[in-house]
């Protein structure tokens, strides 16, 4: 009986193992398929991403050409205006050509003026001469037609001077008449040009608005590039030396081995006080701050380890060990729920962002740690791109 019973234990034992060890199997099974699973959701973010980095390189590049295509119509215009200008060098020419030539037909007809006043003097005093002779009582044949052929010389040349009277009155209003045809041209030029010039101003004004605008815009951008500058600085003004901050990125940096041991993500116990001495002013700063707070896009806690063992063991670690740290500061009196909710959140990055030594080895021990950086909010900065190139400014 007793070695039945025996050997009823140990069968019962087995199967308790059996089923244990299936029960492991089980729950390993699912462990992979959440990482795979939080794998794909990784992946798929980075593609959105890239996506919203290449739109927003293209739209640059669009404005780069409009640009381009308003700098090559001023140009246009600019030529249009020396070819105007030249055009109007010569018609000043032709005014001058034209009241030279005016001046000499006002010359001639004062000397036509001249000859008649002349032929009238020599008609009086012929005239005169044959009332003088018809008182004579006696007068030859001889001297009757010396008479008349006189009176029929000084006949022709009277109408001779008349006619060249009237082809220079004649002349000398065809050359008025062209003379007010070239000034009504040159007055159509004259206006011509005056429309150009100021359709030329009004270009250059707005081709110097643009560029005004441009280079507003441009400066607000780059201030709003220059805010990561402003909150480090401002960072490190509130909290001195006591919390080392890096000057480039803005992060500050917690070895793991004062926060966990080895393989582990479960807090030390006396690592929690040392933990809130280093973050809570840290992220105080960052949220209580209106100035500050209204430029951050998102405040991250980033657990990092070294190349031992697999990526996606490490993965796992990374994770926990800054969920942990959230964990903590969520313990914390003196933080708005509300805002550690919309900026704070937490995120394993296996070994992918070793530290390495001058000598270019890794640095397993400065690997290990946990990262709290924030990131700057590009929204307005796009917003001031994307406003400009719609002509809103």
């Amino acid at each position: 009986m007793r070695f039945r019973r025996s050997q009823s234990t140990d069968q019962n034992f087995w199967v308790a193992y059996a089923d244990l060890m299936a029960g492991l199997l089980f729950v390993f099974i699912l462990l992979i398929g959440a990482i795979v699973v939080k794998y794909v959701y990784m992946q798929g973010d980075l593609i959105a991403i890239r996506t919203d980095l290449e739109a927003q390189k293209r739209e640059l590049e669009l404005s780069e050409a409009e640009l381009a295509k308003k700098k090559q119509d001023v140009a246009k215009i600019t030529d249009k205006l020396i070819a105007v200008q030249l055009e109007n060098k010569e018609l000043i020419f032709t005014k001058a050509r034209l009241e030279e030539a005016l001046k000499k037909a006002n010359e001639d007809i004062n000397q036509t003026q001249a000859s008649l006043d002349a032929a009238k003097v020599l008609l009086q005093e012929q005239a005169k001469s044959i009332d003088e002779k018809k008182e004579q009582l006696r007068l030859s044949q001889a001297e009757v037609n010396a008479l008349k052929d006189l009176l029929l010389e000084t006949k022709t040349l009277r109408d001779d001077a008349e006619s060249m009277a009237l082809e220079a009155l004649e002349d000398l209003k065809q050359a008025k008449a062209a003379i007010q045809e070239q000034q009504s041209q040159i007055a159509l030029k004259n206006d011509e040009i005056a429309l150009l010039g100021k359709k030329l101003l009004d270009k250059t004004l707005a081709h110097q608005k643009l560029v005004e605008d441009l280079n507003i815009t441009r400066a607000r951008i780059q201030n709003l590039t220059g805010i990561r500058i402003q909150v480090i600085k401002a960072l490190k003004e509130k909290l001195g030396d006591s919390i080392d901050v890096d000057e480039n990125s803005g992060a500050i940096r917690l070895p793991s081995q004062i926060l966990f041991e080895t393989g582990k993500y479960t807090l030390r116990p006396e690592a929690a006080e040392q933990l809130k001495k280093r973050l809570l002013p840290y992220l105080e700063v960052l949220l209580n701050d209106e100035n500050i707070r209204e430029n951050i896009d998102r405040i991250v806690i980033e657990g990092h380890t070294d190349s031992s063992g697999s990526y996606m063991y490490n993965l796992y670690l990374s994770q926990q060990r800054a969920l942990s740290v959230m964990e903590e500061i969520y313990k914390w009196p003196g933080l708005d729920r509300a805002l550690l909710q919309k900026y704070l959140s937490a995120s394993g990055r296996s070994f992918s962002d070793l530290i390495y030594d001058k000598e270019g080895k890794e640095d397993m021990e400065a690997s290990r740690r946990i990262e709290v950086k924030f990131n700057i909010s590009n929204s307005k900065a796009i917003k001031e791109i994307q406003t400009f190139l719609k002509g809103d400014y």
